[in-house]
């Protein structure tokens, strides 16, 4: 008994000092924050005439000058973060003018100083505001830490400070290898990083889509949705055969987009991929080519495995003129319930509703043409949620 009480009494002490413990955090972190608070409005009080000075003359010729009063370590801090804000909203030579007057202030010294230091997140802190000023004196240390950092997370916030840093392209084409060697199912995050870069990195993608490795291949492929790359259809049509299906689908998403330069034949041969899902982006796209010579192959795709490439073929065949619709009304016309007859009097329906001037085979079936329907927009929503994604 008294064993018990012994360890009850341990247990209430342990909890109280965890609570306790817990309290003192709070009111830390509570005080840092009323602190920095107040540093700010007095920062932006005193340096008020700076700041106005500053934005006034940014279109200017001239550089920019720091204050006539040094600012102290805390005050740089908050100067910074002001700079900071700055630059991230503004381009060109109000962009570059800010950058030249964070390096005559000493920013990016003290930030380099910082990157050098034993605790992780003061390395990371000093990467994020040496990316904010675009420093590249900056991108090797911030290289060797993205190396060192676990991947994740951390990782991407040195990646995102480097690309905005890095003056040449082998710079990015280097934090893009390291991301990737560090977590390979990161190329959608790696390529939106990309992005930040003002540097021509096509080179370097068209290199990496050439390339027989999946991530360097998946990178690229996620970049190209943002940055085409010229005279890449070939390649991209080599790549709806791959071994992995997601490189397959993401090169047929590049190949039937609107405004590809696929020709008709290659979206026809896609018609009869072995993947449903390229399938029906490829008889999507057809809707979209105004070539008579494409009604054949739509025709024979309406009576494919899958539903939604029957009845995207047959959305297709609407839009390819009289011939289109002439063998959109003769599969309506043919069997009772086929799928390719149901795919046909449900476009027809879709089309012409009730209008007898679309032909009695419009409204043969007409109740499982609306079932069709109703599940062929459920699928169009889904098709447009991916594409966004």
């Amino acid at each position: 008994m008294y064993s018990n009480l012994q360890i009850a009494h341990y247990y209430i002490v342990a909890v109280t000092a965890l609570i306790a413990a817990g309290l003192a955090v709070l009111f830390t972190l509570k005080y840092s924050n009323i602190r920095k608070r107040k540093l700010a409005e007095q920062v932006s009080a005193k340096y008020e005439d700076w700041f106005t000075y500053l934005l006034a003359n940014l279109d200017g010729d001239g550089k920019l000058h720091p204050p006539p009063e040094p600012p102290s370590a805390a005050e740089s801090g908050v100067l910074l973060d002001r700079l900071l804000f700055w630059i991230d909203r503004l381009k060109g030579k109000q962009q570059a003018k800010l950058i030249s007057l964070c390096e005559e202030m000493g920013f990016v010294d003290r930030q380099l100083a910082r990157i050098e230091s034993p605790f992780e997140w003061v390395r990371l802190d000093a990467a994020y505001r040496l990316g904010g000023m675009r420093a590249h004196r900056g991108v090797p240390a911030m290289l060797k830490l993205l190396e060192a950092v676990k991947p994740g997370p951390l990782s991407f916030i040195v990646a995102r400070a480097i690309a905005k840093s890095a003056a040449r392209p082998g710079e990015l084409r280097e934090m893009a290898l390291k991301l990737l060697a560090g977590k390979p199912d990161s190329y959608e995050l790696a390529a939106d990083i990309l992005q930040e870069s003002e540097l021509d990195y096509a080179p370097m993608l068209a290199e990496f889509l050439a390339s027989e490795d999946e991530g360097k291949i998946l990178l690229a492929l996620a970049a190209m949705k943002q940055r085409t790359i010229e005279g890449s259809a070939d390649r991209l049509y080599e790549l709806t055969v791959f071994k992995r299906k997601e490189v397959r689908l993401q090169a047929a998403k590049l190949l039937t987009q609107p405004g590809s330069d696929v020709s008709p034949e290659r979206l026809e041969a896609l018609l009869f991929h072995r993947d449903g899902e390229v399938r029906a982006m490829a008889a999507e796209a057809l809707g979209r080519v105004d070539a008579s010579g494409t009604v054949a192959a739509l025709r024979v795709a309406l009576n494919d495995e899958e539903w939604h490439v029957r009845y995207h073929s047959a959305k297709s065949l609407a839009r390819q003129g009289e011939a289109g619709l002439a063998a959109l009304r003769l599969a309506a016309a043919e069997g009772e319930d086929g799928p390719a007859a149901e795919a046909a009097r449900a476009v027809l329906h879709e089309r012409f509703g009730g209008d007898p001037s679309a032909g009695e085979e419009a409204e043969k079936g007409s109740e499982s043409a609306k079932r069709f329907a109703a599940s062929a927009a459920f699928f169009e929503r889904k098709t447009e949620l991916a594409n966004e994604n």
